[in-house]
């Protein structure tokens, strides 16, 4: 069974604990828009480009010292975007080819 979108989407909203603050506001604002633009895309092609936008702004986080460097979470965000991609391709394939 594959998991629904919203799955996918809350699994990536907790990768990265924003801290409670002006600007961990806005970074955590950022990261959902980012994750709704996963959510919307339509075509694999758009899927594609916002998984690079997100998994470019958690190293962007990284690079700027605005979080700590975890391959924990790396693996979470680049897994839990691999799987919703592999999901999207299963679920847009036909059976009946």
């Amino acid at each position: 069974m594959i998991p629904p979108t919203d799955d996918y989407a809350q699994r990536l909203s907790a990768s990265i604990p924003f801290p409670k603050t002006i600007l961990g506001n806005r970074q955590h604002g950022a990261w959902q828009r980012l994750i709704s633009v996963i959510k919307s895309s339509e075509t694999l092609s758009e899927f594609d480009k916002a998984a690079a936008y997100v998994e470019g702004y958690a190293h962007a986080l990284i690079d700027s010292d605005q979080i700590d460097i975890s391959i924990e979470r790396d693996v979470l965000i680049i897994e839990t975007v691999d799987a919703w991609r592999c999901a999207r391709v299963g679920s847009s394939t036909s059976t009946y080819l």
